[in-house]
């Protein structure tokens, strides 16, 4: 019987001796293994736009990093609000950071339709999408959304936009009364199926004198009524109203529209004054 005892308790021993030895050797092998620092990988930076944005422009946003990592990474965008649409700016496309850099552009370009309005806004949330991409920068970068804020001005020209209150196809066209060309037509943009009509053939660089807006007499006789919207190049805007009826057209300036439409009537209704630096315009 004490035989048998003392087996099992050196049977006991040895197993504990076992297992401590096993725990030693795990925890030593842990002790030794390398701790992994997110301080060796990048913050993440984008740059503030600082200039004045105006629709035709590309307004160019730079994102950084702290370091440079042997890795590509590539930042998707997203529009997550704002007040402009997708015909207001080009599709925003996906950048990479290539490997050993530290920075890369991220362009936003702004379409000019030449319609006047309030300034519009476009929140742009870029992000890294790749699984394995996202352990590359630092569990603490975070990337704040673009604000981007941007007039519809032009700053060298005139922006003519025409819009009247029926159905019928009305026109304008813009003409030029000055000492370097005097009583010729200057810009037919505004002969068009839209209503909104759109013109912007008046620029600052033209020579300084007296342009006309005229709307074209098609033969139609339809009283209307019409809102001149303008935008000045500083963006201010200017609007004018009023009614068109072709029993008053005998009050007008009338000049003649190219044989190719059929010499159609062209009634002055406001007066451009280019100085070279700015616009002045009146009803007439």
């Amino acid at each position: 019987m004490i035989m048998k005892k003392n087996i099992n308790f050196n049977l006991f021993g040895l197993l504990l001796f076992v297992l401590f030895a096993f725990t030693s050797c795990e925890e030593a092998e842990q002790d030794v293994s390398p701790i992994i620092s997110p301080d060796n990988k990048p913050m993440i930076t984008i740059s503030d736009f600082t200039g004045t944005a105006l629709a035709g422009n590309t307004v160019i946003y730079t994102i950084s990093f702290d370091k440079p990592i042997d890795r590509a990474v590539t930042f998707t965008p997203s529009i997550i609000g704002g007040t402009a649409d997708e015909s207001d700016f080009e599709a925003l496309e996906p950048v990479t950071m290539q490997p050993y850099t530290t920075s890369v552009e991220f362009p936003v370009t702004l379409i000019q339709d030449y319609i006047v309005g309030p300034d519009k806004t476009l929140e742009i949330q870029l992000e890294i999408l790749g699984v394995a991409e996202k352990y590359l920068v630092n569990p603490n970068a975070v990337i704040p959304p673009i604000n981007l804020t941007f007039g519809m001005a032009d700053p060298t020209l005139l922006i003519v936009n025409f819009a009247w209150n029926t159905e019928d196809d009305m026109d304008i066209v813009t003409w030029s009364d000055t000492n370097d060309y005097p009583s010729q037509l200057w810009g037919t943009g505004g002969a068009t199926s839209a209503n909104p009509e759109v013109d912007h053939a008046i620029w600052l660089s033209d020579p300084v004198g007296d342009y006309y807006v005229s709307i074209i007499d098609w033969d139609q006789e339809v009283t209307f009524n019409y809102t001149f919207t303008l935008g000045n190049p500083d963006g201010s805007t200017q609007t004018i109203s009023g009614t068109w009826n072709p029993a008053n057209a005998g009050n007008y300036v009338t000049d003649v529209g190219p044989g190719a439409w059929g010499n159609p009537a062209l009634y002055r209704v406001l007066k451009v004054v280019n100085n070279g630096t700015s616009f002045v315009v009146t009803a007439l």
